[in-house]
Parts: C-alpha cells; sequence; structure tokens
C-alpha cells in the first residue's frame, strides 16, 4: 500500500456544537453524536457533513485554511474546477466564487469520466468528485487516469467514495461489458453480455439515491482506493478522517472519509 497521510487531529466534543455553515454561512448548532455522513444537519440549507467537508477540503487546499464559501478570497475567482454531479447547494456557490462548472453524466454541461473529451485535458485546477466513481462502468482505473489528466499538474481532487478500511474492491459485476438495465422500480435487472458472448442477469440491484446511473457497481477498500489514485499520476494523497468544528465536521468512523490527493 502506498504511503498517505491520515488527518486525524482533534477530539469529539462533550453535548452540543455550534457551528457555522461553511456552504451557506448559518450558525447551527447540533449534538457531536448526531453529526453523521449522509445526515442533513444545517437548518438552513441542509448540507450534510460530507458536503460540508468537501468545501472546506477545497478551501483548505488551495487557501491554506478551512473557510466559508462567503469568504474565499477573490483569488478564488482564477481557479478553473470542476465538479461532477455536485450537490447544487454548495455547485451554485462555488460557480459564484471561483471559474466553477457543475457537470453531469446524462445532460449538459456533460461529463463522461471514461471517455474524456479531449478540450478538457489539462484544464483544471480543482475537481470534486463525491459519491460517483463507484457507479462507473469497470474498469474504474479509467476512471481514475481521466481524472488525472484533467487536472494541470498540482492540480488537487477531492474524492468521497463509500469504502471499507481494509481488503480489496469488491466489482459487483466483474464482466461488465455490454449491458443495459431492464425492468420498473424495485424489479429492474441488469442484463450483460460478456466479452465472450455468455449473457448475465443481476438482480438485488443497489442504487444509490434512486434508479439508473446510481446503479452501485463496486465497494472500494482503502488499499485499492490509493492503487486507483496512484497509479495514474496522484500524489500527496491523504485520508482526512479529523474534525472540522467551527463548520460542524466531525466524523464518528474512519471509513468512507473524504480524500484529497494532487496531480503529478
Amino acid at each position: 500500500m502506498a504511503d498517505i497521510a491520515w488527518e486525524r487531529n482533534g477530539r469529539a466534543p462533550a453535548g452540543t456544537l455550534i457551528f457555522d455553515c461553511n456552504i451557506c454561512s448559518s450558525r447551527n448548532q447540533a449534538l457531536a453524536v448526531d453529526l453523521d455522513r449522509e445526515r442533513r444537519s444545517c437548518a438552513l440549507c441542509d448540507s450534510t457533513v460530507r458536503w460540508r467537508s468537501v468545501v472546506s477540503l477545497l478551501s483548505s487546499e488551495m487557501f491554506g485554511r478551512s473557510l466559508r464559501i462567503s469568504d474565499f478570497p477573490t483569488t478564488a475567482g482564477e481557479l478553473v474546477g470542476i465538479g461532477m454531479s455536485d450537490w447544487t447547494g454548495y455547485a451554485s456557490r462555488l460557480a459564484e466564487v471561483t471559474n466553477y462548472t457543475n457537470t453531469f453524466f446524462d445532460r449538459e454541461p456533460r461529463l463522461d469520466i471514461m471517455a474524456l473529451s479531449p478540450e478538457l485535458i489539462g484544464t483544471c485546477d480543482f475537481v470534486l468528485s463525491s459519491e460517483v466513481m463507484e457507479h462507473v462502468p469497470r474498469p474504474v482505473r479509467t476512471g481514475f487516469g481521466n481524472l488525472r489528466r484533467l487536472m494541470r499538474s498540482g492540480g488537487l481532487l477531492v474524492l468521497t467514495v463509500p469504502f471499507a478500511p481494509t481488503g480489496t474492491t469488491v466489482e459487483h459485476f466483474a464482466e461488465l461489458h455490454d449491458f443495459e438495465l431492464v425492468g420498473a422500480g424495485g424489479d429492474r435487472m441488469l442484463r450483460n453480455t460478456t466479452p465472450d458472448g455468455a449473457v448475465e442477469e443481476y438482480d438485488n440491484l443497489i442504487f444509490h439515491g434512486g434508479n439508473g446511473f446510481t446503479l452501485e457497481m463496486r465497494v472500494f477498500s482503502l488499499p485499492c482506493l490509493i492503487e486507483d489514485l496512484t497509479a495514474p499520476g496522484f500524489v500527496d494523497v491523504k485520508v482526512h478522517c479529523g474534525p472540522v468544528f467551527e463548520h460542524g465536521i466531525y466524523w464518528q468512523h474512519e471509513w468512507s472519509v473524504p480524500i484529497t490527493a494532487r496531480a503529478s
């Protein structure tokens, strides 16, 4: 496993935590034990710990400290960035203070990370990819390579995916090749034709937040995830499980936490 940095500083506070949301700037309070990765915990914008962490890491890695979006320096406007189906709550605000574009797989502005458009290569100072790479078809290493190709040297990747702390990445559809989703609702199936022509059908599919392109293709492990990042040229890989109390960021566990990496 590659050498990586773990950002673990800080301890959980007792009782109620008072924090300023770094996305909408509102003042909030919550019990530390109630701050969860996916629980909406800002009373104004409904942001989660994960969404606030994406903004916090963009800020701290680019500007040296965790800032509210409204406090980003004026130089932030020079930064070119791409989001991959980002949450609109921070996407719209980031677009006001940086040269940021939120992209989508199924509509414009479109980005297919498995088939990168040549005009995008080497254009980004930062890329935000939150809960996307577990949904792209195999081989996922192609997607990570294209993430690196998007960036200028020294560019920042802020990445979140669900991952197990040990073991190896589990691919749900090991011979995925020519596939389609068939059926409707809870009866949807994946029909796949393997490279040698065999037809496979999978049921009991897992979708994250809906159907379609939210189909879970894999469950990452941290060791394999680090290899997926370092193989195409990412360096300075950091796993961030430490708190940022002033912005309501506290991780109950050390898995599925955000990761940052730099383009070599």
